[in-house]
């Protein structure tokens, strides 16, 4: 069940949204892994080429509920940042500036523990918060019922490079990207990726590795992906898998010396724009924001892929079932020739106890427009639009938001 219905006898007016998204690492914070002996602070400073994206966004009628004016104090992840920037944008718009979001873009583990404490109207990320997680904070006590959790986006996690006169998709496979993190492959020429690039000239140099040295979602979708595919990683965690999270033991990032640590999706982008013969991850959009290459990765079926809207889509309708079962379902590694490997849904958070009417009235509202109207906005920034069968179980998560036991959708 919708929360409001303003598909119909509505006016849709178009509007043009120009995105402008600077990604600034001016003094980011590289923090150095175990094996390095200084700090290294790196600063750059990039601005991305201005995007025109033409949608339409339906207004506001008398048969509109009314919503309440205020601000929407939010933390999340960076991954998809881009994207939540445009919604934050896009629902303004659509409330004729009645509500605001302002969705500080801090990480996925320093959100996930902002959620937990109550702090902000919601919160969003690209992990999910596991059942311990919710069980040992104190939120779990203060009346505010049961945390919410559904996914909002889909998208990609892209391995980008800087090689100079290497100018096309490289080949890798999991096994291949997890031996470079543990540091058994050291050489841009070693033969296990000379043997998957026949044809590109690769240099004898040694790779460094860039990681996110902060909580990340997209540390977890990575490492959920390496866990499924090596057992070389998996190796590498001295305690014992299950391999993967938002943060890693030091055991990981410490098996290679050369590993570099950098806090948010932007500033790895730019720490590997601004050192020849790096890698890092992120969301696709920050490496194309750098003008960096991807890597094509090898799926399941031997198929080598780079993470574009068709192909995140296909990963997430593979995993379709098990999602719609259970909506925080990891979809890395998927069956199918068209699957990327390295897909992943992003979530959102929030109480099921809404202390504030007001406030729960206009989160519940701007969730439901996310979900359904605000996926137009995915595509353009290489984000797939959520399935509608995702979609549906999003709605009926939302409509489990109350106050004082009533909730938000309507009769």
């Amino acid at each position: 069940m919708n929360i409001s219905k303003k598909g119909i006898n509505t006016t849709t007016v178009a509007l043009t949204i120009v995105i402008i998204i600077v990604i600034v690492a001016a003094a980011a914070y590289i923090a150095v892994s175990p094996g390095k002996t200084n700090t290294v602070t790196q600063t750059t400073t990039r601005t991305n080429t201005v995007t025109s994206l033409s949608t339409s966004v339906t207004t506001a009628t008398s048969a509109s509920p009314t919503y309440y004016p205020m601000t929407l104090q939010a933390n999340g992840g960076t991954f998809v940042n881009p994207l939540m920037q445009d919604w934050a944008q896009g629902f303004q718009l659509y409330t004729d500036n009645v509500v605001k979001l302002n969705y500080q873009a801090i990480g996925t583990g320093a959100a996930q523990t902002d959620i937990l404490a109550n702090t902000g109207a919601f919160a969003g990320g690209d992990a999910p918060i596991s059942a311990a997680q919710i069980a040992a904070t104190a939120s779990a006590d203060k009346g505010l019922g049961t945390l919410l959790q559904f996914p909002e986006s889909l998208g990609g996690v892209a391995i980008f490079y800087n090689l100079p006169g290497v100018t096309t998709h490289l080949n890798l496979t999991g096994t291949i990207i997890a031996d470079i993190y543990v540091g058994k492959i050291t050489m841009w020429n070693d033969p296990a990726i000379t043997a998957l690039n026949p044809s590109v000239t690769l240099p004898a140099q040694t790779i460094t590795p860039v990681h996110r040295s902060d909580g990340s979602g997209t540390t977890y979708a990575l490492s959920n992906y390496l866990s499924k595919v090596s057992a070389d990683w998996n190796a590498s965690f001295s305690g014992g898998c299950p391999c993967y999270g938002t943060s890693l033991p030091s055991t990981v990032w410490g098996a290679n010396a050369n590993n570099v640590g950098a806090k948010g999706s932007a500033a790895v982008a730019a720490y590997v724009l601004g050192n020849q013969y790096s890698m890092g991850y992120a969301d696709s959009v920050y490496a194309a924001n750098a003008g960096l290459l991807t890597a094509a990765i090898k799926n399941q079926a031997g198929v080598f892929l780079t993470p574009t809207v068709a192909d995140i889509t296909a990963a997430a309708s593979a995993f379709s079932a098990q999602v719609q079962a259970n909506p925080i379902f990891t979809i890395t590694n998927a069956p199918g020739t068209t699957s990327y490997p390295i897909s992943t849904y992003t979530y959102l958070y929030v109480w099921s106890n809404q202390t504030n009417y007001q406030q729960g009235f206009d989160v519940a509202q701007l969730f439901e427009w996310i979900v359904s109207q605000g996926q137009v906005f995915s595509s353009a920034l290489n984000y797939a639009p959520l399935p509608s069968a995702v979609v549906a179980v999003d709605q009926g998560i939302i409509n489990q938001m109350t106050h004082n036991g009533v909730s938000f959708a309507p009769a």
